[in-house]
């Protein structure tokens, strides 16, 4: 309510040091109802649990990876963190100079309050540095004493009046920071034994992030809280904020395989036969012209084409104007066994052979690499011809050309009029 931090220099982040920590600040202020932590380790052991059920506390946990859940304390966290990064520099005695920091950050007011935590907590301006210059430079003689009951009064005026005020700005702040999230904000929602993917650190970098699952929704806590499972082990359950999950679609094996089952790699499968090699017509009559287009514009726009026949063409071709190499720096030869052919996709592998030697984007070749083929069909009926060349990728030195900036582009086209 106040803002007012409490910050304990710690040697570790065991269960028992936390635990001690924790009382040290108690007997200070009291215990609480209720205390708002992470799920780290330290606040959900057996021992702070049991901590928690003698001193009659409630624990809530936020969910994993969303630190808005206690936003004020993360905030501070960062906050503390520049301080002691500005002030300490390369000193390793920090935590001598930690009161210091917490001292300087409780006497300046806050954004949404509007107040100094100091001044909220004890309903009084703190004497700070700054001061005890004024009263030497100003040489302002001390005021006398009040009487008890005076100053109780007085006090308790001056905390309502702050409450009020504070009620208004915090309000105010809040309604401020809700209109910027909800610009970017959009409702979920999840069914239970719906399946949902994650978004979950990667093992090898904390850093980055990936979407994994898939993973069963279990219970719904709330409108933005979901307990989920596993589907390979549904005993392990977490709780996550729907800002990590979203829906999973499970969609068909859309990917066939096209030749036979792999054998060793020392006797290749055969290769089907496969028909002569027949020069393929240059494509201009197979070019789509716009139905808008009257006879005697599309007859103009026929000419044109065949006069340009090297340059134009529906069909795709093969040019000598560029050469791609492809450097793998000291890697043997890699020969990948061929994947398996199913009965359905004979024909049309043998289709789409033929037509790309009778294209001459193909040529038979001899040589001792080799990766498996694969058909993938495209929305539009028709079928895509790939190689899988992830083994030969990651043995591939990659070209360091500079992708173009979006911005520079943009500046390039600015005084266009189409």
């Amino acid at each position: 309510a106040t803002r007012y931090p409490e910050a304990v220099a710690l040697a570790n982040i065991q269960a028992d040091t936390v635990a001690d920590a924790l009382l040290r600040v108690f007997t200070r202020v009291g215990f609480p109802r209720e205390i708002l932590s992470d799920q780290g380790t330290q606040f959900t052991a057996e021992l702070t649990q049991q901590l928690w059920r003698l001193c009659g506390v409630k624990a809530l946990h936020s969910a994993p990876y969303h630190p808005q859940t206690n936003g004020l304390c993360e905030r501070f966290n960062g906050t503390l963190k520049q301080l002691l990064r500005a002030f300490v520099h390369e000193r390793k005695d920090w935590e001598q100079y930690l009161p210091h920091l917490l001292f300087a950050y409780r006497e300046v007011p806050q954004e949404s309050t509007g107040y100094s935590p100091f001044e909220l907590l004890y309903g009084r301006q703190v004497r700070g540095p700054l001061d005890l210059v004024r009263s030497q430079w100003e040489g302002e003689q001390e005021e006398d004493g009040v009487p008890v009951v005076s100053y109780v009064l007085k006090l308790r005026e001056r905390l309502t009046e702050l409450a009020g005020l504070v009620r208004e700005n915090v309000e105010a702040a809040q309604t401020q920071q809700k209109t910027w999230y909800d610009r970017a904000a959009c409702s979920r929602s999840f069914c239970v034994g719906q399946r949902v993917l994650v978004l979950k650190p990667q093992r090898q970098n904390k850093l980055q992030a990936a979407w994994q699952g898939p993973y069963t929704v279990v219970t719904r806590l709330g409108d933005t809280t979901y307990v989920v499972a596993s589907c390979a082990n549904t005993r392990i359950q977490r709780t996550y904020h729907v800002n990590m999950l979203k829906a999973f679609h499970e969609r068909p094996e859309t990917v066939e395989a096209i030749c036979a089952p792999a054998g060793e790699e020392t006797e290749p499968f055969p290769l089907v036969e496969l028909p002569g090699v027949t020069k393929q017509p240059s494509g201009v009559d197979q070019v789509q012209l716009g139905e808008a287009l009257g006879s005697e514009k599309q007859a103009q726009v026929r000419q044109l084409l065949r006069g340009y026949s090297e340059v134009f063409s529906a069909l795709p071709g093969y040019t000598d104007q560029a050469v791609h190499p492809v450097d793998t720096p000291g890697q043997r030869p890699l020969r990948q066994p061929a994947y398996r052919l199913p009965e359905a996709v004979r024909e049309t592998m043998r289709t789409e052979i033929r037509e790309m030697l009778e294209l001459g984007v193909i040529e038979p070749s001899a040589s001792p690499w080799a990766s498996p083929v694969v058909l993938v069909p495209k929305k539009d009926g028709t079928t895509r011809f790939c190689v899988d060349y992830r083994r030969v990728n990651d043995c591939t030195t990659t070209d360091a050309y500079p992708m173009p900036r979006v911005d520079e582009l943009l500046d390039q086209i600015a005084g266009g009029h189409f």
